[in-house]
């Protein structure tokens, strides 16, 4: 199995590293500029993955890394993605450079048997309820619509170009754990109430919001579970999330149980994306045969034990 996997600096690109067969040959590309990912591998050495350099935005960097690289693939697992949904607001330009060109820019060099898209179950915005492939979607959030556009890129080059000959659109609701960024609100809430031992928290918005809480093991598990079972032919989309309606609020109490406290929240401000939405998780469970193992309490001490051993030795 060749695999190319893009953004595979990020969080979810390095639990994804660490998970795949070594009997895969892994093309790993990763932003350029940084060094997140080299010393990722230094500290986890994995003789089956070679990481290359690559700016998606810009089509010669995208063509030399292919010389690098070799031009065709069996599958791919596209997780570069711009990750700032505020910004996009105030950048839509740059939100649809880095979701969309970037995508197009690999589409256009790469050839794939099996192209794994990861979208954003932010494509949802705006409605309420239950939803799901089928529902009719028109986001207004530039971020979302970027990632909409997107999935209609892999299908129109599934359909017209004949690569990737099949593909799926995954409409993720997200994940935490090791390696997520500092900003998130798991982080934010592991370290104050597993390590600073503090119950008071400020988050943004009223908290009453939903939220997807998935430990990224579970995550990893369904997209390996993805690439095992292309469809037959042709595009597939897909929503891979929990389901379960917490709110954002519930979320918070409930993690600050895990570790014992009861916490103060204060609200602060508003949010962009205030999710009204669940989807059915069943569907996704039914098509791969997979169900997610972990629950959020054993995830948050899983997580809080990481960190823990991040801060004692000073890693990445």
């Amino acid at each position: 199995m060749r695999l190319l996997v893009t953004g595979a600096g990020g969080f979810l690109g390095r639990n994804v590293l660490l998970a795949v067969p070594t009997s895969w040959d892994v093309i790993a590309l990763y932003r350029s500029g940084t060094d997140e990912l080299p010393r990722f591998l230094d500290r986890h050495p994995l003789a089956h993955v070679r990481p290359i350099p690559c700016d998606l935005t810009r089509a010669e960097e995208v063509r030399h890394a292919a010389t690098l690289a070799g031009d065709a693939f069996d599958q791919c697992l596209y997780l570069a993605s711009n990750t700032s949904i505020p910004a996009s607001i105030d950048h839509p330009i740059h939100d649809l450079t880095a979701n969309t060109i970037s995508l197009l820019n690999t589409l256009e060099t790469w050839t794939f048997d099996h192209f794994v898209y990861l979208s954003s179950g932010a494509v949802y915005i705006g409605l309420r309820g239950q939803v799901g492939p089928d529902s009719f979607v028109a986001p207004t959030l530039p971020y979302a619509i970027s990632k909409w556009a997107s999935e209609h890129y892999v299908r129109a080059f599934t359909q017209h170009r004949g690569s990737p000959a099949r593909a799926t659109v995954v409409r993720f609701f997200g994940a935490f754990g090791p390696y997520e960024p500092a900003r998130k609100i798991y982080t934010k809430m592991v370290r104050r109430f597993a390590i600073e031992r503090r119950a008071d928290i400020t988050i943004t918005g009223d908290g009453e919001n939903y939220i997807d809480a998935m430990y990224v093991d579970d995550a990893v598990a369904a997209l390996l579970a993805i690439l095992a079972r292309p469809p037959e032919y042709g595009a597939r989309t897909v929503d891979l999330g929990m389901g379960n309606g917490d709110t954002v609020n519930d979320l918070v109490r409930r993690a600050g149980h895990v570790f014992g406290l009861e916490p103060v929240i204060t609200h602060n401000g508003g949010l962009p994306e205030y999710i009204e939405f669940t989807i059915d998780p069943g569907r996704f469970g039914a098509l791969y045969d997979w169900r997610p193992r972990t629950t959020l309490e054993d995830g948050l001490r899983r997580f809080a034990e990481h960190l823990r051993n991040e801060d004692a030795s000073g890693g990445t």
